[in-house]
C-alpha cells in the first residue's frame, strides 16, 4: 500500500477533510471516487471508508468521506494517510517514476561509492531534489539528466554521473 497524502483538519461544517498530497500534479493520482480506501495514522490499525466526493477550492484539496456526515467526524480524521494499492496507479512512460518507487534506492557516486538511499524528494518548482541519507551524512542530488546517470527501480539502484561540486 502505498500513503499518497494526508488529512490536516476538518473544513466547514459539513465533514469535508483538507487532504495534504503527497504529489505536485494532482493529475498522477488515480480517481479515488467511491473506492474503498485504507486510511492509517501512525501506528494505530488501518482504517477503512470510502471516498465521496473530492475538489479542489483556494489551493486546498477537500475531500469528503462516506462516514463523515459533519465536523465532529471530520475531526476524527485529522492526520490520517491514504494508503491505495500499488497497482491503482496508471503505468508511466519510460524514464518516468512515481515518488515512492524512488524512495530506498540505493545511490551511487560516479566512482561506485554507495552514497546512501533516497529517503525524501524535495520539490522545488524547478526540479525535484533527492535527499540521500547515510546514517548523519546528507547529500542533496538534484533529478537532472546531467546529474542522475541511470535509475533501475528493478535493482533499486541510482547512478550518478561526476559533477563538479556535488559531492564536496
Amino acid at each position: 500500500m502505498i500513503a499518497i497524502g494526508r488529512f490536516t483538519k476538518p473544513h466547514g461544517v459539513h465533514g469535508e477533510l483538507v487532504f495534504l498530497p503527497y504529489v505536485s500534479d494532482l493529475a498522477l493520482l488515480p480517481d479515488l471516487t467511491g473506492i474503498q480506501l485504507e486510511l492509517r495514522r501512525g501506528t494505530e490499525a488501518i482504517h477503512t471508508c470510502r471516498l465521496v466526493a473530492w475538489r479542489t477550492a483556494h489551493k486546498k484539496v477537500l475531500v469528503r468521506l462516506e462516514a463523515c456526515p459533519d465536523v465532529a467526524q471530520a475531526e476524527a480524521f485529522r492526520d490520517y494517510e491514504i494508503l491505495i494499492p500499488r497497482q491503482a496507479f496508471p503505468g508511466l512512460p519510460e524514464g518516468e517514476y512515481y515518488w515512492f518507487e524512488l524512495e530506498g534506492l540505493a545511490v551511487y557516486a560516479s566512482d561506485g561509492r554507495c552514497l546512501g538511499s533516497v529517503t525524501e524528494i524535495i520539490y522545488t518548482g524547478s526540479n525535484d531534489v533527492f535527499v540521500v541519507r547515510d546514517g548523519p551524512q546528507e547529500t542533496l542530488v538534484p533529478a537532472l539528466k546531467t546529474v542522475v546517470r541511470s535509475i533501475d527501480v528493478g535493482c533499486g539502484e541510482m547512478h550518478l554521473f561526476a559533477v563538479p561540486g556535488l559531492l564536496e
